[in-house]
């Protein structure tokens, strides 16, 4: 009952920054079902940029690798995250723990930071299991996978001089802990020229295009428009082709939710034609999930060649 309590109570304050309030600030005193904290965690500049809340501690053992990669779940799937990656188990002393104080440091470091909530809730246990096995030595006292997995918060950030982190923090009722990674902010690969779609289109029948999403949505990314500009070049010049834009995602999600998200992404590419006065008519749009894959799902690099748009010649 007392747990049931602290959650209802906890659930309370964080509803009511979401209907409209502003939210607790900087050293400004919170109540919750357990008990009165302040948040007191800064972000900082230098990485691993997040420290524990004042009576807390990085556990006995955290750790950092120059070079890794941690897989970030985004609610569809996983973001391979290759750079630096720090792991930290966070706890307080005694019985003085608490998971929204936790909670609210992160939150408010985060928005310092000027960071996105990619996810929030438990990984599902099938998508969790892939890696569980692979991280659990290095990263099992920070974060959870699969069976065992906690109440997890996922942000991301831009950072100065081209750099992105991302954070995974893992939430209980005991303790908590902390992935961090950091590396260069993705560059889109330079767009396939007209011609050159069109030579791969006549030798294959289709071609793969340089396009870039959010994570985890059907929005294009400003990266995108040079390749945009390319195939609607192609199709100005080729007045008569019809073209399929079909979608493509890696296997780390749901087969229903990647196939209903790969078709968002086609009619997304599709949109962005027409509104450039291409003829509805000659384009269609389909999502095949990872239905389709061209190379290993085991593997990052597996994963980022199967997230793909392909142009596909209609005759």
């Amino acid at each position: 009952m007392r747990r049931a309590n602290r959650a209802i109570v906890g659930a309370l304050v964080l509803a009511s920054v979401a209907c409209g309030g502003t939210g607790p600030q900087d050293g400004q005193d919170i109540v919750s079902g357990e008990r009165a904290f302040t948040i007191t965690a800064r972000w900082r500049e230098a990485f691993p940029h997040l420290v524990p809340p004042t009576g807390y501690e990085a556990g006995s053992r955290p750790r950092g690798r120059d070079l890794d990669t941690y897989p970030f779940w985004t609610g569809n799937g996983f973001e391979d995250v290759e750079g630096r990656t720090y792991a930290a188990h966070v706890k307080a002393a005694g019985n003085a723990h608490s998971m929204h104080e936790v909670r609210r440091n992160i939150e408010a470091m985060m928005d310092e930071a000027g960071g996105t909530k990619v996810f929030e809730g438990r990984i599902p246990e099938e998508a969790g299991q892939r890696h569980a096995g692979e991280l659990d030595g290095f990263y099992g006292e920070a974060t959870g996978f699969g069976r065992d997995a906690y109440h997890s918060l996922v942000y991301r950030a831009d950072l100065p001089g081209g750099r992105e982190v991302w954070v995974h923090a893992r939430l209980g009722d005991l303790d908590a802990g902390w992935v961090v990674a950091e590396r260069e902010r993705p560059v889109a690969a330079a767009p396939l020229p007209a011609a050159a779609l069109k030579r791969r289109l006549d030798a294959d029948g289709r071609v793969a295009i340089r396009i870039r999403f959010a994570v985890d949505r059907a929005d294009l990314l400003a990266a995108s428009q040079p390749q945009i500009d390319q195939v609607l070049a192609l199709l100005r010049d080729e007045p008569s082709l019809r073209l399929s834009i079909e979608s493509h995602t890696d296997a780390t999600g749901d087969a229903a939710r990647d196939e209903r998200l790969s078709g968002a992404r086609a009619r997304s590419v599709v949109a962005a034609l027409t509104a450039q006065g291409i003829d509805a008519a000659r384009l269609e749009a389909k999502g095949h999930g990872h239905a389709q894959p061209v190379a290993d799902n085991d593997t990052g690099e597996g994963r980022a060649k199967n997230r793909r748009v392909e142009l596909v010649r209609l005759d």
